[in-house]
């Protein structure tokens, strides 16, 4: 079983009015303040993106300002609230069953459609529990206007792995850990590249003690992404200037990723899979050495392997 997530790219998205009065739950007719640029049949998002009560709906008509929908609304929508056109409505889910592991290539076939889940901060999801469906499964996700029958390519979509078996954590946990739930300007690719960054980190420093890339996701790895990516991306985003809190919370969560990454390679920190089992390590170490004797009665370092130190003697005096 494999969890999926197609995330809305801000370019499905275009014309942005506002709500100009107050619009009651059950209601199929919305006010705007400008509907130019909106048409019947088009699909409107009325919220931000990822918030708990926006909601993805289709227009029946049109007259001056007013927007009568094909549905009615599940939610109360409050004056300036933004209602934005979208140009699909659905999500088309594919998985390549005949691929090659290296470049990816392969015939992918369709598994599923799903409705858009404007409501997600990850975007649509869907649980694929199909026996051919494994850990290194590749998947595309398409969009696709009901309506008008229009899908965007295939060739385009970007080929990617399930959720759990990509990456050590969810874009959804990582706007949690910087508190940015509510900001919508910062897109979900956008938090996708710091992720990339945070993981790339990770299995770069843990890769002197463990063998990369690791088959299983350890829970501190979690944990030590979210402090990475949520670090940098208030530093980076918001900058010193921008504001000095901001700037000092981003820095001591990557002081606490730093902590924990040289407690895993110093081993005081064991990586633990999510079944509980400890992470071997790899058959080798690196050893540091050093043919310098001291001038007082420590000979210096020979060379150490972790908490073993193996002390050089005096050729003139070896026993002593």
């Amino acid at each position: 079983m494999q969890f999926l997530y197609a995330s809305l790219e801000s370019s499905v998205l275009s014309e942005l009015t506002y709500v100009a009065s107050d619009s009651t739950a059950g209601s199929s007719t919305l006010v705007v303040q400008n509907a130019q640029g909106f048409s019947e049949n088009d699909y409107v998002v009325i919220g931000k993106v990822g918030s708990e009560t926006t909601e993805l709906r289709q227009i029946g008509s049109i007259i001056d300002n007013t927007i009568t929908l094909t549905l009615a609304m599940g939610f109360a929508h409050k004056e300036d609230l933004q209602v934005q056109r979208i140009l699909f409505n659905r999500r088309k889910f594919y998985r390549c069953d005949d691929y090659d592991t290296i470049t990816k290539t392969g015939t992918f076939s369709l598994i599923a459609t799903e409705d858009i889940e404007v409501d997600r901060t990850e975007g649509t999801f869907y649980e694929d529990d199909n026996i051919l469906a494994i850990s290194s499964s590749w998947y595309k996700a398409t969009y696709f206007n009901l309506t008008t029958d229009k899908e965007t390519s295939t060739d385009d979509a970007i080929a990617v792995q399930a959720a759990e078996s990509n990456h050590y954590s969810s874009i959804d946990s990582i706007r949690k850990q910087a508190g940015f739930e509510e900001a919508y300007g910062i897109s979900n690719e956008v938090i996708g590249d710091y992720r990339d960054e945070a993981e790339n980190e990770f299995d770069s420093i843990v890769a002197s003690v463990y063998s990369t890339p690791l088959t299983k996701k350890p829970k501190i790895g979690r944990q030590i992404v979210n402090l990475l990516a949520a670090g940098n991306l208030l530093i980076k985003e918001y900058g010193v200037e921008a504001d000095i809190e901001v700037s000092k919370s981003g820095a001591r969560m990557l002081e606490r990723a730093k902590e924990l990454l040289d407690k895993i390679v110093d081993g005081l920190l064991k990586l633990i899979d999510e079944d509980g089992n400890l992470i071997g390590v790899r058959n080798t170490q690196n050893v540091t050495g050093s043919n310098v004797f001291g001038v007082d009665d420590d000979k210096g370092e020979m060379f150490n392997l972790n908490s073993e130190h193996f002390k050089m003697k005096d050729p003139d005096s070896p026993q002593s």
